[in-house]
């Protein structure tokens, strides 16, 4: 399914054609704006015409949610790559208000390190683009900084969009933006 289309319906603003107003979106809080030109195809003074009738439109989505990892009722399981990062404080862009998401920190060959383990995770049951994951004993994870592991993540009903590591309590990704 495209992220814009024209709805070919007869009458609507933005029946006929579609065009970006900019190569980029703008970033407004938890949200992204994508502003775009419509046309409905129909103008007093021109006519029927796929370019008549122009106006300007704006479209909304969730920060960082272009793609999420999704789980109904029955859990399921999100495994990374072995990565490396700098930082200590672990945050998810999620919506699990519905459900609840669980991060564990495994080594290497896929075992679980002390006390980063999903019983000991503090469930995130909130919907939230900036969400930092704690465990019942207060650790973070500056010990494992620059060392290669794997996250684990489980998820019930919602929906993963990001993850990542801060060096920030507030969450900052240091990031393009």
């Amino acid at each position: 399914a495209a992220f814009l289309a024209a709805t070919r319906k007869e009458g609507d603003w933005d029946r006929a054609y579609l065009h970006s107003a900019a190569t980029i979106c703008t970033i407004v809080g938890d949200k992204l704006y994508f502003y775009y030109g419509g046309w409905s195809g129909a103008s007093p003074a021109l006519g029927s015409h796929t370019y008549a009738g122009g106006a300007t439109g704006v479209a909304f989505l969730r920060r960082d949610g272009f793609v999420s990892m999704d789980a109904g009722e029955q859990a399921g399981t999100l495994t990374t790559r072995p990565i490396t990062f700098k930082g200590k404080y672990p945050f998810v862009n999620v919506d699990a208000k519905a459900g609840q998401l669980r991060m564990e920190v495994l080594d290497v060959n896929g075992k679980p390190i002390t006390p980063f383990s999903l019983a000991n995770c503090v469930p995130a049951k909130v919907d939230r683009t900036r969400h930092r994951i704690e465990w019942k004993d207060g650790a973070d994870l500056s010990s494992l900084s620059g060392k290669p592991v794997r996250f684990r993540f489980e998820l019930s009903s919602g929906r993963l969009y990001a993850f990542w590591v801060s060096p920030d309590a507030s969450g900052a990704s240091y990031g393009y933006v």
